[in-house]
């Protein structure tokens, strides 16, 4: 019976004091429902109960008296028959459920047996001890086998006690010594009946009810299950699912197979494993501890490889469950190579000159603290480069002019320097440069070929010969004690001397290294000298 499972907690029937439902559209669904369980028993009763009845004839023909009527006992004995197969046809196998059918003649035959065993009795003219085994083989037969699917079925087997007593006493003129044994066996067996047929009721309609709140918690959990894999198919974020033991794929929904597989390279992605579009290594140690100790991890960033071999960067957020009775983990991935980009670009532009493509200030600080973090104890040397007399270039041709200048300057500081040399803009016509692993002899070489590649070659903008030089401070940084602010502050002031000193030239500013156990008037001197 499909019942919808929102109503089972506002009507779930209970058994009454009859083991049966009060509710006869509950006894209805029961019957239709148990058709196959009990239109058998009720088959089997009417039909060799009631064969069994008319074979009483053969009984009567031994044991009637002569003056019994023959024709009367024929039609009783028929009649029970005739209902017994009337209510053999309504539960054959073959038919539909019928509760009305099967409450209307089970009572019937019920009723039939019983009155025509009491008429069989007073057509005979007595009492006979084959009659009331009968009986108690009858009682016991509808109490324990029968289906009782009403109350009067089980009213009708004390009432039946009732009118057989009073008929043995009244019109057969029976003992009453014989009555009253009569009446102790059949009480007996009324009572431990319908104690047995109530029992078997109630136990049978609540089986019943917890095979449907089976069903409907089945049908529930079936219809969730469904409900979630249509959620998992159209879901627009990729959802993958995949074991946990070895991340072999159990599942993917379009998404994901628009992400991991846009041509439809791969014949079957269940035969493949996470693993095989981790982009490096890492990426599965990453996952594989935080699997380790957590049930959920993310969202966090990671690269993979779709089917094509390309590099993706995705977000991804997974959880631990149980699938199909096995560890599975459900991860979502949300494709962010777009905005990885677009914030590899953002920093690009932070930390790069607009006009020259070279590093800007705050670019140059960050990768020159990096270089020398990398490189000590390995000496670092620093240049502070000025355009001699830009102001006039500016002034005398205008800004256009000036800007391509030093997009030229630059390309040609930048072809004069060595791959690993850091090289930056850090003002308006003021470049510094990195140069690792160089000491000051080393340094003061590398500025001055700076310089000579800057005043031996003019440059040409827009039809103009411009003639140029640059004025170089060189510094060394002390990787253990030294940093780069200190450092480019030193070569700043090298450079100065050498815009003093005629421009157009290189000065060396040595580092400014103060022991701690100098006695303070000597570090004052040694600051003197160096100035």
């Amino acid at each position: 019976m499909a019942v919808p499972s929102a109503s089972l907690a506002a009507h779930t029937p209970v058994p009454g004091a009859y083991g049966l439902f009060p509710a006869r559209s509950d006894e209805d669904a029961f019957i239709v429902d148990t058709w196959a369980e009990l239109a058998p028993r009720a088959h089997a009763v009417a039909l060799w109960g009631g064969l069994i009845f008319a074979a009483g004839m053969l009984a009567d023909y031994l044991l009637a008296q002569p003056s019994v009527s023959w024709p009367l006992l024929l039609l009783v004995r028929a009649t029970v028959l005739a209902v017994g197969l009337r209510l053999a046809w309504a539960t054959r196998q073959a038919s539909p459920a019928d509760p009305r059918g099967l409450r209307v003649w089970m009572l019937v035959f019920q009723l039939a047996l019983l009155l025509g065993q009491r008429a069989v009795v007073q057509l005979h003219g007595t009492a006979s001890s084959y009659q009331a085994i009968a009986a108690v083989m009858a009682c016991l037969i509808i109490f324990t086998y029968a289906p009782m699917v009403r109350p009067l079925q089980l009213w009708a087997m004390p009432a039946w006690v009732a009118l057989a007593s009073l008929q043995m006493l009244g019109l057969l003129g029976t003992p009453p010594k014989t009555v009253l044994v009569f009446v102790m066996i059949l009480g007996f067996v009324n009572i431990v009946g319908w104690q047995l047929a109530t029992h078997n009721n109630r136990s049978q309609r609540n089986a019943w009810l917890d095979r449907r709140r089976l069903q409907w918690e089945v049908a529930e959990r079936v219809s969730a299950e469904q409900n979630l894999r249509h959620l998992f198919e159209a879901s627009p974020v990729p959802l993958v699912l995949a074991g946990q033991r070895r991340g072999r794929l159990l599942h993917l929904n379009r998404a994901a197979l628009d992400l991991l597989d846009p041509r439809r390279l791969l014949p079957d992605p269940n035969q493949l494993s996470a693993g095989d579009f981790y982009a490096d290594t890492q990426t599965a140690h990453m996952l594989t501890r935080a699997l380790a100790h957590h049930e959920a991890f993310g969202p966090v960033d990671m690269r993979i490889r779709d089917s094509s071999r390309r590099v993706l960067d995705v977000m991804v957020s997974a959880r631990k469950l149980r699938y199909d009775g096995r560890r599975a983990v459900l991860a979502s991935l949300v494709e962010i190579t777009h905005r990885k980009r677009q914030e590899h670009e953002l920093r690009r532009l932070a930390h790069t000159d607009p006009l020259t493509a070279l590093h800007n200030r705050r670019g140059f600080f960050l990768r020159a603290e990096q270089a020398r973090r990398q490189c000590a104890p390995a000496p670092l040397a620093l240049l502070a480069l000025d355009v001699d007399l830009f102001k006039s270039i500016n002034d005398n041709h205008g800004h256009a002019v000036g800007d391509l200048v030093l997009q030229q300057l630059a390309g040609r500081l930048a072809a004069a320097l060595r791959e690993q040399d850091l090289l930056a803009r850090i003002g308006g016509e003021e470049f510094a440069a990195l140069l690792p692993g160089l000491d000051a002899a080393q340094a003061l070489d590398a500025a001055e070929r700076l310089r000579r590649a800057v005043c031996d070659h003019a440059l040409r903008c827009q039809g103009l010969r411009l003639q140029l030089s640059v004025s170089i401070g060189v510094a060394l940084i002390d990787g253990a004690r030294d940093d780069v602010d200190g450092a480019l502050a030193r070569a700043d002031e090298a450079m100065y001397r050498a815009k003093q000193a005629g421009r157009n030239c290189v000065e060396m500013q040595a580092p400014a290294v103060v022991p701690a156990a100098e006695p303070l008037s000597q570090v004052a001197g040694a600051s003197t000298l160096a100035g």
